[in-house]
């Protein structure tokens, strides 16, 4: 299954690069970073309809979309069309993200900046947080709820805002309890990478009153943002079809409506 050789190619990743004295300069630094920039507050402040856009070069379903993507250019775009906050893919492997891009894109545009990895590891969050993030992705699919608590209780020290993404039942009742006002619904079938939206209008039906929501992968007009606003999501995360838009900025006023 794709996410467990995910997680694998994670595993060593980050024992190739982890020791007690790297974690502990990473520590170190975080005490002294300057407070981020706040991710909560992009969404529920930015109209009925947040949109968080994403930067990446690859994904495994669609293969390579932009290799030669310019990334700043592309946060610049991002943000002139009308983005709210962004997503930034640091995962290399499928991805192709670098790490490097977190600081590139912070220093072009000043909304916040969502890292998006697999994250299993307490020491991905420190590192996010020096490299410029401002919220880190939590998969619930790949982390026990034991593992959620931690993660999330580590986020917040850190400043970061964790956003939680759920595919499926079983995930939404790993996160109960975890007093999160705002977390994903991704509609990617993990198992077979297919995407329906239909996971959002089936899972958002069960979310607990006061819990807002976005909705991930699948987003390509104007007629599924209405479809989704209709069904009570308060953002969106739109990657694909921007990455891929020969004017980014339009795409996002065409899908918002601007």
């Amino acid at each position: 299954m794709f996410l467990e050789k995910m997680v694998a190619i994670k595993r060593g990743e980050i024992f190739r690069k982890k020791d007690p004295s790297r974690l502990r300069e990473l520590k170190k630094k975080a005490e002294d970073l300057p407070p981020p920039r706040d991710f909560e507050r992009a969404i529920l402040q930015n109209g009925s309809m947040a949109l968080i856009a994403e930067i990446k070069k690859a994904s495994p379903s669609a293969g390579v979309i932009r290799w030669e993507a310019d990334i700043p250019k592309m946060a610049r775009e991002y943000e002139g069309g009308g983005a709210c906050a962004l997503s930034v893919l640091t995962e290399s492997h499928f991805f192709h993200g670098e790490m490097d891009h977190l600081p590139m894109v912070k220093e072009s545009v000043g909304l916040p900046l969502l890292q998006k990895d697999f994250i299993i590891d307490p020491f991905q969050l420190y590192e996010g947080r020096i490299a410029g993030a401002d919220a880190i992705l939590l998969i619930a699919a790949i982390l026990s709820r034991g593992e959620l608590l931690e993660f999330v209780k580590l986020a917040r020290c850190l400043g970061l805002f964790p956003l939680v993404e759920v595919h499926g039942e079983e995930d939404l009742e790993k996160i109960s309890g975890l007093g999160l006002s705002l977390f994903g619904i991704n509609n990617r079938n993990l198992k077979t990478l297919e995407v329906n939206l239909e996971t959002t209008d089936r899972l958002i039906g069960r979310v607990p009153r006061g819990m807002k929501v976005i909705s991930e992968s699948g987003i390509r007009d104007r007629r599924d943002v209405e479809r989704l606003e209709r069904a009570g999501v308060r953002g969106i995360l739109v990657g694909e079809v921007l990455m891929r838009a020969s004017d980014p900025a339009s795409k996002i006023k065409e899908l918002l409506n601007l």
